[in-house]
């Protein structure tokens, strides 16, 4: 059986940049970075915000492909709509190796945690059905996941189901049930109604979030995402607008 020199991380990251230096042909992409996977993935795995995956376990650099799966609940003819792309690594003294998807390593390593919250989902903000088997490092790319709070995650996943219309169309339905009166707002009238919701929300120490999706007919093609907002930056800039 063949074996390997144990490195430490320190070490492998060193042997990584030698190697990607002198032995192995990689051009960079614009905004690419490269780094050291964290802890439980192993030291010798190296990711690109760009959806790649390198390995320095062996005498080179190795790109590893992830694998493919479709996922979700079977429909009548037995198909799943769902898929995942994901890695396998050896775990010392397991007899099974471990498997991950490839959305988790790339937010591990990547993905700010805006929210700041502990209790945390990995959204995609185009849908992995969108995508094509063979398509797994444009899916999981960084630019393309969010870390989200559970509840934040919920409600933009439900505003990504429905195009914007269908949208608007039950909120008339709500307005019109509940017998609750309507205004007609002018666009300085809508700002100024902002302002003060961000002013109110400022001053009790909320959080304000904006949710963002594509305005189109087709469901599939919407892509969401959710933020949160500096309210003192825009409260200050709409003062100074004032002035």
């Amino acid at each position: 059986m063949r074996k390997y020199k144990k490195y430490t991380r320190e070490e492998y990251s060193k042997k990584f940049d030698d190697l990607m230096k002198n032995t192995f042909n990689y051009v960079m992409q614009e905004g690419e970075q490269i780094v050291q996977c964290k802890e439980p993935y192993p030291a010798y795995w190296f990711v690109s915000n760009k959806g790649y995956l390198f390995s320095a376990y062996g005498s080179k650099i190795k790109v590893i492909k992830p694998n493919h799966r479709h996922t979700g609940i079977k429909n009548k003819d037995g198909s799943r709509t769902g898929q995942d792309w994901y890695y396998e690594y050896k775990i010392v003294d397991q007899k099974h190796n471990k498997h991950v998807s490839m959305y988790r390593v790339m937010s591990d390593c990547f993905c700010e945690n805006e929210f700041g919250s502990e209790d945390n989902e990995i959204h995609h903000i185009r849908k992995k059905n969108q995508y094509k088997p063979s398509e797994g490092k444009e899916c999981n790319r960084a630019e393309n996941l969010q870390l989200l709070p559970r509840e934040i995650h919920k409600n933009l996943t439900y505003y990504a189901s429905k195009p914007d219309a269908e949208h608007n169309k039950e909120l008339e339905e709500k307005i019109k049930n509940a017998d609750c009166p309507s205004f007609q707002l002018s666009q300085e009238q809508f700002q100024d109604l902002l302002i003060a919701a961000l002013y109110d929300c400022n001053v009790s120490g909320g959080t304000a979030i904006m949710y963002t999706t594509t305005i189109t007919d087709n469901v599939e093609d919407i892509e969401a995402e959710a933020h949160v907002l500096d309210v003192g930056k825009i409260l200050k800039q709409n003062m100074e607008e004032c002035e």
